[in-house]
Parts: structure tokens; sequence; C-alpha cells
């Protein structure tokens, strides 16, 4: 299914620098288009979109220097649903209040790959993922040990005793403490600065938009700290990419011409 966040990536991917201006108006009126369109059904991107708030009353104030004070962002709400996760506090869009896995669905249809859905402890659903890989390791190692040239055995107990214990104790101790996303697709932060970044110059009816393709935001690979993200979080508030993302717009308008140069000259000698 369609998210807001794959729809703004095939409208990036529909033209190739450099962008003529037709190609520029046209990216720049479809990302608005997506957005707008999301809006109408999604109280949660409608108040990101007006820039307005989206609260916790359960959470203790943050200080005035924490990520968390500011207008509606993508970025911020993700910080949010993932402080009141274990406790499945409610959160309040634009003064009116919605459960917390409510607000989780709305943010899955603009961010994809969150793990942010509250899970009572004793669910089997919240363990299912890593027991199955750590009952999985078990028994190929069991298996592979079982085949050696010592035992010849299908599996071999003393294996699947002790590694199935202490895996296990592994995987529930890990899973109760970290919820993982899948590593096969973009991380939520990376995606939730890109759409911060592109509502952010919608909300200004910025023409630069058309030019604010994810390659443009500076990312982690590996390991993510939480203060590289919130750098990033107030540059595209304080506007800071404005200038790079114009730059880049207008050099892409102004190589159109050479571009189209040559199929004039052609028509003209006709």
């Amino acid at each position: 299914m369609d998210n807001l966040y794959t729809l703004l990536r095939a409208v990036d991917n529909s033209h190739s620098l450099p962008l003529t201006p037709k190609e520029a108006a046209d990216l720049l009126n479809r990302k608005k288009a997506h957005f707008h369109e999301e809006a109408k059904t999604n109280p949660l991107a409608r108040e990101i979109l007006r820039g307005g708030q989206i609260t916790c009353e359960f959470l203790p104030k943050p200080v005035a220097s924490s990520i968390l004070v500011g207008p509606a962002t993508f970025f911020r709400v993700h910080e949010l649903l993932r402080k009141t996760r274990s406790k499945n506090f409610p959160l309040q869009i634009g003064g009116r209040e919605f459960p917390h896995n409510e607000v989780v669905d709305l943010y899955e249809r603009c961010v994809p790959n969150v793990q942010l859905h509250y899970a009572p402890w004793c669910s089997l659903a919240r363990y299912a993922t890593s027991l199955g890989l750590a009952w999985g390791c078990t028994l190929l190692v069991a298996l592979v040990v079982g085949h050696s040239e010592e035992t010849r055995t299908a599996l071999d107990s003393g294996v699947l005793y002790y590694m199935g214990l202490y895996t296990t104790l592994a995987a529930l101790l890990y899973t109760a403490l970290k919820k993982n996303r899948d590593v096969r697709h973009s991380a939520p932060w990376n995606t939730a600065v890109y759409l911060d970044l592109t509502t952010d110059l919608i909300r200004r009816e910025q023409p630069a938009v058309a030019a604010a393709h994810k390659d443009i935001l500076p990312r982690q690979k590996f390991f993510k700290t939480p203060e590289f993200y919130h750098a990033i979080v107030r540059k595209i508030e304080a506007h800071g990419f404005d200038a790079e993302l114009n730059a880049r717009l207008n050099a892409t308008q102004a190589s159109a011409p050479a571009s189209v140069a040559p199929a004039a000259q052609n028509q003209a000698a006709r």
C-alpha cells in the first residue's frame, strides 16, 4: 500500500536532474497535491501541514531546548510516539485526543517502517520475531553439529538445550527493552526529516520543493544518534536548506535552455 513517503519519492524519481522549468513546476504541483490529499483524511498530516500542535499531557513538561518543543513535525511526532509507546499514553492532535495506536496508524500512512505500536509485555506478538530468529538459529547450529563426523545424529541435544535456553533468554530480554525497525527499508528518522523538509517548503509555497530530494539531507548509515537528527530538524525549522535547494533548482533550470538549444536550432534550420 502506498504511503505519503513512497508517493513523494515516486514524484522525485519521475524526473531526473537537470529539470526544465516545466518539470520543476510539475514536481511542485504533484507534491502539493499528495500532501493536501493525505491531509483531507488524515488529521495528523493536516496538523503537521498547518504547523499546529501534537502533544501528550501525560509526559513531563519538556525543557525549552527539548526537541519535543515546537510546532508539529513528522520527526517530533515520531519522538512523542516513541516516548509514549511503553505506557500507551494518548496524544492530542489539534486539541482532540487520540489513542496511541490510532496515532501510530495515522503516522504509518506517511512514514513507513515504524515499530511504535503499544503491545503488552505478555503479548506473543511482541516477541514472535525475536523468538523465531533465536529458535531458528538454534536448530541450524544443532543440525550442523549433529551431522558432524564426531556425532552423526540428526540434532545435537546439547546445542538444543544450552543454546536454545540462552538465545531464548536473550531474545526475551532484548525485545522487552528495544524494538527494531525492518533494516531492509528506510529508517524512520531519515524518512521523517525528508518529509519535514518537504512540508516546510510546501507550507511556505517555495518552488525549491521541486529540488528537495532525499539525497540532499545528511544521514547516518549504521549507528544513529538523536543529536545528529536533532541538528537536521533545527536546520529545517530555521530554513537552513533554502540556499542549497534554490541553488540546485536555479542550476538545473539554467542548464535547461542549453539542452533544448540544439533542437531549436535544428527546427529553425528546417
